[in-house]
């Protein structure tokens, strides 16, 4: 990434930035996510699956007992050995996939599919003392011990509070039979477990929260690193490339559709017409989607008013974009505060409009 020359960082980070840092494993994750939906899931599971797997520990049993081997040779032992051990490893697969699917399918969902070579090599900072110690007492190490010990002094809250409540229970397991004492000692874990994972979940919530605030603050960028790098993607074969495929595209699904899609229509207000969109996740900077001048211009006012596209009259403003900008370019440098300005007032005006 790139210096901060000593500049405050006070700009969004751009999206090139991010696959940037995506390619090099900065993404925002939270293992406590993982691991409390991990832990809820098979909480669920845990009836069906246990319910199986005594069967089979209870079949594997007459059969061990029916069966023991008669001489201690190695074959006949491990053949007796397996007989016992495999039906029960076989029973406890459900739980293993469940376990797994779920620790997959979450950290999917939170990062999507990130293979990243860069964040596995070696590098001399990993191992640098004075790194490290800064490491030690940044933000995010406080916030770890602080999550720790938070998470720590609730679990055992809530298994003490389940523990009284059923206080009663336990002092007369002694008088129930022994399918009972299991019974009411497996209906104590079972509520300690679910309460556990439920004040997990709700925690892994705020990690993953925190966890993104973090990564959004590591990736802000200084305003010479903004401008910087929209000068290099001006430049850049991969954006002409892009930008070629993007006249295509809207070349191919039609200028209503495109309207339909733009957030402003800037006008002359009757002799030019640009429609401009604008997405900061996906684009580094506006976009002319369709313009027109006279009968075209006045065609695309129609088809913004019956979209309900706002139509904002700016003349300087629409005559530049349509001299410098054909359809599928972003708006050039020189014209980013006035296009933003247009923007900026048409997302206060819709706001006002719904509250």
């Amino acid at each position: 990434m790139p210096a901060n020359d000593g500049q405050e960082r006070t700009e969004e980070a751009t999206p090139r930035r991010r696959q940037d840092a995506r390619r090099k494993g900065t993404v925002a994750k939270s293992t406590e996510l993982t691991n409390a939906i991990v832990l809820l899931g098979l909480l669920i599971a845990m009836p069906a699956v246990f319910s199986h797997l005594g069967g089979e520990m209870v079949m594997a049993t007459n059969r061990g007992f029916g069966s023991i081997p008669t001489d201690a040779g190695f074959n006949s032992i491990r053949a007796y050995t397996l007989g016992v051990v495999v039906p029960i490893a076989v029973a406890f697969l459900p739980f293993v996939a469940i376990a797994l699917f779920l620790g997959l399918f979450v950290n999917f969902a939170q990062v999507g599919f990130v293979l990243s070579g860069e964040a596995m090599s070696p590098s001399l900072s990993k191992i640098n003392p004075f790194e490290g110690f800064k490491r030690l007492f940044s933000a995010r190490s406080n916030m770890e011990g602080l999550k720790a010990l938070l998470k720590s002094s609730l679990f055992v809250f809530l298994g003490y509070g389940v523990v009284a409540s059923r206080w009663g229970d336990i002092l007369n397991l002694s008088a129930l039979s022994p399918l009972g004492a299991v019974a009411v000692i497996g209906s104590i874990l079972q509520t300690i477990v679910l309460r556990i994972g439920i004040a997990w979940l709700a925690l892994a919530v705020f990690d993953y929260w925190f966890q993104r605030k973090q990564v959004d603050k590591q990736l802000r960028m200084s305003k010479d690193e903004v401008k910087r790098e929209f000068r290099e993607m001006e430049t850049s074969p991969e954006l002409k490339a892009a930008m070629m495929q993007r006249r295509r595209k809207l070349g191919k699904r039609g200028m209503a559709q495109a309207i339909k899609d733009a957030d402003v229509i800037i006008t002359n207000p009757t002799h030019y017409a640009v429609a401009i969109k604008y997405d900061r996740e996906t684009m580094y900077a506006p976009q002319v989607v369709a313009k027109g001048v006279d009968y075209m211009a006045l065609r695309i006012r129609q088809l913004a008013g019956d979209s309900r596209v706002p139509i904002v009259p700016n003349p300087p403003l629409a005559r530049q974009l349509y001299k410098k900008c054909d359809v599928g370019d972003f708006v050039p440098r020189d014209m980013f505060q006035a296009v933003a300005e247009v923007l900026a007032y048409v997302y206060t005006t819709m706001k006002n409009v719904k509250q």
